[in-house]
């Protein structure tokens, strides 16, 4: 039976898998304009890239309020395919509609954009504003072209791909990095030299850092497909009803307003909380069922071209799913507990602990329950093929 194994991480990491696809508006990306949601989710998946303060105060869709607040500034998107366009959604009525916000136009439309813009605030229909040259500083282009926002909503093409790649980018540099250290550590005890450990945990470290990888960008695909969206409506309705028996003792209702407050908001109430917390089970539901079809697929490979048998690829299969099942639910638990002390790190840091000591339970208790049938089934063979007594 295969040992080396990372599936107790890939499974801690799922947790971190949804809140990234959760922190996109990909729900919306079936509706008409989806380009509009898919273009604020790059600019503001760019700007945390760039290590800045997002809150993206869009997704509760006040009238004329900012699509996000970037820094301590309120910026608006207003993606067009043209910066005439771009720049006449912002106004109604011959009146600026977002006083005191930035105007974002799709990356290329900048300079033109800014001329529309002047031409209108000549005209008196920028509120507050009186000289044509403020437009420069209102004006902003966004990270991405308004063909890249119109694609990041579809699967299947390069930008979209691209999109979904830098969206998981930290977290799989968090689970390349994890795995070197507890695969390290593992070697040294072991019994490895240094040099052993280390090329056996840039290996291992390199390979789930690429299957969490292409795990995660898979899901993401999956999810702007229409059978994607499917799926994600029954996993909806099944994640509501563990939610709502969670919810009706008074300590899973505190767990889970604590849990959720940071994914939920500012201002959060126990119903946006379980609205919050049934996406992040959606969602996890989901990535924690490609992660375990991902990590069982080289077996079946192997078995299928001869080099292994189906007994030990069913062994395998068993371990791999304990231990992938056992990191999702610790990292569950762990998140919930760390939210109870600390929320917020201590969310991050108690669902990472959970879930490895989850995941590694699970792996062990997956082996210790195969060598005990089979020592089983040898004892009684052993019995039935000896001689009879004489």
């Amino acid at each position: 039976m295969k040992k080396n194994n990372n599936s107790h991480i890939l499974g801690t990491a799922t947790a971190n898998c949804s809140r990234n696809i959760e922190s996109t508006q990909w729900t919306r990306y079936s509706a008409a304009r989806a380009h509009g949601w898919g273009a604020e989710d790059w600019n503001a998946l760019v700007d945390r890239l760039c290590r800045k303060d997002v809150d993206k105060v869009g997704i509760t869709n006040e009238l004329n309020g900012a699509d996000r607040i970037v820094n301590g500034v309120k910026v608006q998107s207003k993606y067009c395919n043209s910066a005439y366009d771009s720049v006449g959604n912002a106004f109604k009525d011959g009146t600026y509609r977002y006083p005191g916000q930035k105007l974002e136009v799709p990356k290329g439309q900048g300079e033109d954009a800014i001329r529309y813009f002047q031409e209108r605030i000549s005209r008196g229909e920028v509120p507050g504003v009186c000289d044509p040259s403020a437009a420069k500083d209102i004006v902003i282009e966004g990270h991405c072209t308004y063909e890249q926002a119109v694609k990041v909503t579809k699967a299947g093409n390069l930008e979209s791909l691209k999109f979904d790649v830098m969206n998981q980018a930290v977290t799989c540099t968090m689970v390349a990095g994890i795995t070197f250290i507890v695969t390290y550590a593992g070697g040294r005890v072991s019994g490895m030299t240094p040099e052993q450990a280390f090329r056996t945990a840039l290996s291992g470290s390199v390979a789930t850092g690429a299957s969490y990888l292409v795990v995660s960008v898979a899901v993401q695909q999956f999810l702007k497909t229409t059978t994607g969206r499917n799926t994600a409506a029954l996993a909806t309705r099944g994640a509501k009803r563990i939610v709502d028996v969670a919810c009706k003792s008074g300590t899973g209702q505190k767990l889970i307003c604590r849990t959720f407050a940071t994914q939920a908001g500012k201002g959060t109430t126990e119903a946006t909380a379980r609205v919050a917390a049934t996406k992040f089970l959606r969602s996890n539901i989901i990535t924690a069922a490609v992660t375990t079809v991902a990590v069982t697929v080289p077996d079946v490979v192997r078995s299928v071209s001869g080099k292994q048998s189906w007994a030990e690829t069913g062994k395998n299969a068993l371990v791999n799913t304990s231990a992938t099942c056992g990191g999702w639910s610790g990292a569950m638990a762990g998140a919930a507990a760390g939210s109870l002390v600390f929320p917020g790190i201590g969310t991050t840091i108690g669902g990472l602990i959970g879930g490895l000591a989850g995941g590694l339970a699970a792996q062990f208790g997956a082996r210790k329950v195969i060598r005990l049938c089979e020592r089983g089934h040898k004892a009684r063979g052993s019995r039935t093929s000896s001689p009879a007594a004489a």
